[in-house]
């Protein structure tokens, strides 16, 4: 069995024992299902048993088949590990080869931003266009600073977190540009060299040439189909007119002119003229942007950080009060529940079995990095994280407050419950709707009105 199994990238110390039949995998985490499936891989949430995290591990598909086949996914992981730790790079844990596959152990995210923005029932704001424009320019920053170019951005390859936060993932186009390695490849590499998405494409990659303002370009691109709700051509005349500078009227139309005036200095179609990552940060706009993005991730992390923290205190509480037996508990009477006997009609099928688990399969997927988790797992963390957390306080509809078994006869003791402001997990989901309701453009007066609000709620 050990023969088998080859470390790229050495992991943490595992329970792995190579004297039993199970794999690596096997013996070292608990699947917990399948996140998604592309042409060259597929995406499991997993548990490790070593340090009780969640993880996603990406698998691939079909063993090597051959060894330019090996080290091409190898490739991958070996981009992936030597890119520093960054807020806005997906990141990676570990990575090893079993039986022909290669397995890679990344950070688990909520979902992809593709996925997040087909899911939205309108055009998001254009403030959230703004919010996903600099969490990018910060990851793009991170790998050009490193003489590094990702090759493939596009939403699909791009990840958010439980506070909203974008991640870049997926780095199998990854390339490092070095002395001679800058601008223009060989003929042999440049064969060698992947295409990403052409609808993502800069221009300049049909000449083989290599440079961070092919990135740019393709984050323009991105950034133009999200903020507008527009479907990217793949190729034909739309596709020409977009590369040589002429966007879309009826799309941007819409936008403010600081936004159409970025759009154009990203998508211009000769590299040389196109602005360069720091030129776009030191942008006032994209500085005044950038700055409120930050705040809006601080006070989300941070309430989120509390309310978990909260839920584990509260947890910890009940589970000691359930262990300790109290004198004036041991008189109490049992309470009568509050759900009434079925009527006959309601025994003709079992309505307790809870349903078979959800599992998502997107078998339509270019192959890039799925790394999502159902919607059960939490609420749509996003940049309007803040204006959806009143629905999800909104107790006025009883109409569930018994079950599915509810009858008629049902006495109106059993709709009657507890304010949900007196509970600690109600006033902290109160908290957090006030406050980023109160911090909505982030202002310095703002900031400390929330800061007064949240000390007068809690009080």
């Amino acid at each position: 069995m050990g023969s088998y199994l080859t470390f790229i990238s050495p992991p943490p110390p595992s329970l792995y024992d190579p004297s039993k039949s199970q794999s690596f995998f096997s013996q070292c985490f608990i699947n917990l299902g399948l996140l998604g499936r592309g042409s060259f891989g597929e995406v499991y949430k997993v548990l490790s048993l070593q340090d009780g995290q969640h993880y996603a591990i990406k698998r691939s598909v079909q063993r090597f088949r051959g060894d330019r086949d090996r080290q091409r996914s190898v490739r991958e992981a070996r981009n992936h590990e030597c890119l520093c730790p960054h807020p806005h790079i997906l990141g990676f844990k570990a990575a090893w080869e079993e039986r022909g596959h290669l397995y890679i152990q990344m950070e688990l995210c909520c979902t992809s931003l593709s996925i997040h923005t087909e899911a939205q029932p309108h055009n998001p704001e254009e403030l959230v266009a703004w919010a996903y424009l600099c969490d990018l320019l910060s990851a793009l920053q991170h790998l050009h600073s490193r003489g590094m170019v990702h090759l493939d951005l596009k939403p699909a390859n791009v990840f958010l977190t439980r506070s909203g936060r974008l991640k870049l993932g997926d780095f199998g186009l990854l390339l490092e540009l070095t002395g001679e390695k800058r601008g223009q490849l060989g003929g042999k590499e440049r064969e060698e060299r992947e295409e990403g998405d052409p609808r993502y494409m800069a221009p300049e990659l049909l000449q083989g040439e290599y440079t961070p303002a092919a990135d740019v370009f393709s984050l323009g691109v991105s950034i133009l189909e999200l903020a507008c709700n527009m479907e990217v051509p793949k190729g034909g005349d739309g596709w020409q007119q977009l590369r040589q500078g002429n966007l879309p009227a009826e799309f941007i139309n819409g936008l403010s002119c600081d936004l159409q005036s970025v759009l154009r200095m990203m998508l211009s179609p000769d590299p040389s003229v196109r602005a360069t990552v720091p030129q776009l940060l030191a942008l006032p706009v994209v500085r005044r942007q950038r700055w409120r993005r930050q705040v809006s991730l601080l006070l989300t992390e941070s309430l989120l950080f509390l309310f978990s923290l909260c839920q584990t205190m509260l947890s910890t509480a009940r589970g000691l009060l359930s262990s300790v037996r109290l004198p004036f508990l041991s008189g109490r009477a049992p309470s009568v529940p509050c759900t009434p006997p079925r009527d006959s009609w309601e025994n003709d099928g079992d309505w307790s079995t809870p349903p078979p688990s959800f599992s998502y399969t997107d078998t339509g997927s270019l192959g890039e990095d799925m790394v999502f988790v159902p919607e059960e797992m939490g609420p749509d963390y996003s940049p309007t994280f803040s204006k959806r957390m009143k629905s999800l306080v909104f107790v006025g509809d009883l109409s569930l407050a018994c079950g599915p078994h509810l009858s008629p006869r049902t006495s109106s003791s059993c709709l009657t419950r507890p304010h949900w402001k007196d509970s600690p997990e109600g006033r902290m989901i109160y908290t957090l709707s006030m406050l980023m309701n109160h911090c909505k453009h982030f202002g310095p007066r703002r900031i400390k009105r929330c800061f007064k609000l949240s000390a007068h709620i809690w009080s």
